[in-house]
């Protein structure tokens, strides 16, 4: 459980990185295309780790069951 627990704040964390890096894109905190790259290569990195977190629990929670 204690492994569920860590993946689950982990996601929040990944969520709020996320919605910081949105806020900075939406409220015109882009300094320049490169910065713009940047955050927009973030967000893909954030998206993936959290990809592979949900299929990790999602994982877990088939072995679980069985």
């Amino acid at each position: 459980m204690i492994l569920v627990d860590f993946l689950d704040d982990l996601r929040k964390i990944l969520d709020t990185k996320r919605n910081q890096i949105k806020d900075i894109m939406l409220t015109g905190g882009v300094e320049n295309y490169s910065n713009y790259q940047n955050l927009v290569g973030q967000v893909k990195s954030l998206n993936y780790i959290e990809q592979e977190v949900k299929d990790l629990l999602e994982k877990r929670k088939v072995i679980q069951d069985e």
